[in-house]
């Protein structure tokens, strides 16, 4: 693994520049053990006044995406910051993105939290990036947003058109930082991770058999982009089964058994069942090439491989070792792709699965060896975040 960080020399600041960075290192430890501990340990932690939550509407072409803003109210414009949420029905009313934001706000950001209709009905379109960087300039244009100090933090996939919104001309110059935690590059990777459980880059391998949600999202999308009907009624069949299975309480779905009968199926659509199907690593490549042209175009619009280099502002990642959703070696590619190397910092976390942390300490030898340092990687990035509220 590979860190890459800007270093800001303090030699010579005033001393109201020094408070601040021993403001941030505190707050910084506080967000750390409250994110590794739970709300229990919250209310130990707790000073300051509690951030107020403003619900908003924004106008974005022919509709209103609604919002919610989350600031403390002390009549100061505090450093923005856009969080965009994954693949959830919840939207931006999931608990745990409302505690995040909640506590981002905590620490002296003014935090938008938009609704993307698309993701919260687990579509998964590139597009999105449009209703993003919207969001972004309706942001600034906020009185209790310092509109000089803002930035963008995508969660899960939504981390993909997140990064491609801070490439939006109309937003680029103003995008002061970038935060990609749990997202992805390149969809060939994605799908070799979600059919195969296994992903290699740098000599970092992943090897985590995936959740049966992600592989329900991704079966589930791409069905739509089929041009048989008869092939999208039979593959249907796939989501039925995975359905049942995590209404049972499964968390993983192999895919062994034979659900439906592949006979049905249209030359292309066979072409997706063995994409869907296939165990093979060295294959998907090939199966991918093989599926329908509306398919293939689909599946390459998702990839971030095209915007990265593109990425003007700092890039602060961070990804579970163990992500049973999003393969941690996507986010090595993606630190790897930004132009400017001196504006990355990369943090892959033992205490972090998907985008929840945990703390599991087996034995006194593991605290030291594995926890401890991820504890203190995950620390130095949540540092780097909060930093950014210092600089201009």
């Amino acid at each position: 693994m590979r860190v890459v960080a800007t270093t800001h020399h303090t030699g010579g600041a005033p001393p109201l520049l020094i408070l601040s960075y021993v403001r941030i290192a505190f707050l910084s430890l506080r967000l750390l053990l409250h994110l590794l501990l739970g709300e229990g340990f919250k209310k130990l932690l707790r000073t300051g006044r509690k951030p107020a939550v403003r619900s908003l509407n924004i106008a974005v072409r022919d509709r209103q995406m609604a919002a919610d803003l989350y600031f403390v109210r002390d009549g100061r414009p505090r450093p923005g910051l856009l969080i965009t949420h994954g693949v959830l029905e919840t939207g931006k009313d999931d608990p745990r993105l409302v505690a995040l934001a909640n506590e981002m706000a905590a620490c002296g950001f003014a935090v938008l939290v938009p609704e993307l209709d698309g993701l919260k009905s687990l579509r998964l379109d590139m597009g999105e990036s449009g209703d993003i960087a919207a969001a972004f300039r309706f942001m600034v244009s906020r009185e209790e947003v310092d509109e000089t100090r803002a930035g963008l933090f995508g969660i899960s996939f939504a981390a993909g058109p997140t990064l491609k919104a801070a490439t939006d001309p109309s937003i680029r110059d103003r995008v002061k930082f970038v935060v990609s935690f749990g997202g992805y590059y390149d969809t060939v990777n994605i799908i070799r991770y979600l059919t195969t459980g296994r992903d290699e880059y740098r000599g970092h391998r992943h090897v985590e058999p995936p959740e049966i949600y992600a592989r329900y999202v991704f079966v589930k999308n791409l069905l739509v982009h089929l041009t048989a009907e008869e092939d999208r009624m039979v593959l249907s069949g796939l989501l039925d089964t995975m359905e049942r299975e995590a209404a049972a309480g499964a968390k993983r779905w192999e895919g062994e058994a034979p659900v439906i009968s592949p006979d049905r199926l249209t030359e292309t659509g066979r072409a997706v069942y063995d994409l869907i199907r296939n165990p093979d690593p060295d294959r998907v490549q090939s199966l991918m090439e093989a599926t329908e042209p509306a398919v293939r175009d689909y599946l390459e619009s998702l990839s971030v491989r095209p915007v990265a280099p593109h990425l003007t502002a700092p890039v602060l990642i961070g990804h579970g070792d163990t992500d049973p959703l999003i393969p941690s070696t996507e986010s090595l590619r993606l630190a790897d792709a930004v132009p400017d190397q001196s504006g990355v910092h990369v943090a892959i976390l033992k205490v972090v699965s998907h985008v929840d942390a945990r703390l599991s300490v087996r034995s006194i030898r593991e605290f030291l060896t594995t926890t401890l340092p991820s504890c203190c990687r995950f620390y130095g990035l949540i540092f780097r975040i909060l930093k950014q509220q210092l600089e201009s």
